[in-house]
């Protein structure tokens, strides 16, 4: 029988598990990252790691990262509240709080005395409401100056020009209403291009999509095999071409 080769043993699961854990402690996510991802290599099925590691992509704000793994530990262990905690922690980071409001409260289901997911519920619709009160008041305030302005052109029209171009009462307020109007839909513009920004910090890392490209276009294309002119027809009877 062979003699077993010195420092042959490598290190176990749980023992690279606690180095990720005291470098999350330390702060080096990085590291962290590296250590349970080695671990996840020895034992892919460890939803705690997936767990562990999504905490430490979000600390480096590798959201789209951070949300696969939260993703893979729901899928591992759909019965765990912790993992869909961590979803909800990326969801909320990436600025979806509606998405956030449902991962949590799934969380909350299967843990409904935990008070921490109470009060992240809690948080997260108070940023909800405060995001919509403030949608609410940039659309009003550029209603507000659309229509301070329009009333600035008008009075300087009829003041400062000797044949006004808005010389009618109804024509000034009109103006007024136009430009009012104006600064509404720039509000509006302005909300609405802030609600699509939300969850831009999910999409894949450039080189991570470069990547992929790259491995799909250096798939050898499929060899066409050569027939002779007899073959061919025998196979169009058959039905093969």
């Amino acid at each position: 029988m062979d003699e077993p080769k010195k420092g042959s043993q490598s290190i176990s699961v749980e023992e690279l598990r606690a180095k990720g854990n005291d470098c999350v402690k330390n702060g080096k996510f990085i590291e962290a990252v590296l250590h349970y991802t080695q671990a996840i290599k020895m034992d892919p099925n460890n939803y705690v790691l997936y767990s562990n590691r999504s905490f430490a992509f979000l600390k480096l704000d590798q959201h789209y990262l951070s949300l696969q793994d939260a993703n893979e530990t729901v899928r591992l262990q759909p019965q765990w509240a912790k993992g869909y905690f961590r979803r909800a922690e990326v969801e909320a980071a990436s600025g979806l709080y509606d998405e956030a409001v449902i991962s949590y409260t799934r969380a909350l289901q299967l843990e409904p005395h935990n008070v921490k997911l109470m009060e992240s519920i809690k948080t997260i619709t108070d940023e909800q409401k405060k995001k919509i009160k403030g949608h609410q008041n940039t659309i009003w305030i550029c209603t507000c100056v659309g229509f301070i302005i329009g009333i600035g052109v008008v009075i300087l029209d009829y003041t400062l020009t000797t044949n006004p171009t808005l010389n009618h009462p109804f024509s000034m307020v009109a103006f007024s209403i136009a430009l009012a109007g104006l600064g509404w839909t720039i509000g509006k513009t302005s909300t609405l291009m802030n609600a699509w920004s939300a969850g831009k910090s999910l999409q894949p890392p450039p080189d991570l999509v470069t990547n992929e490209t790259n491995e799909n276009d250096s798939t050898p294309p499929e060899k066409k095999t050569k027939y002779s002119k007899a073959q061919a027809r025998q196979r169009y009877k058959q039905g093969k071409l």
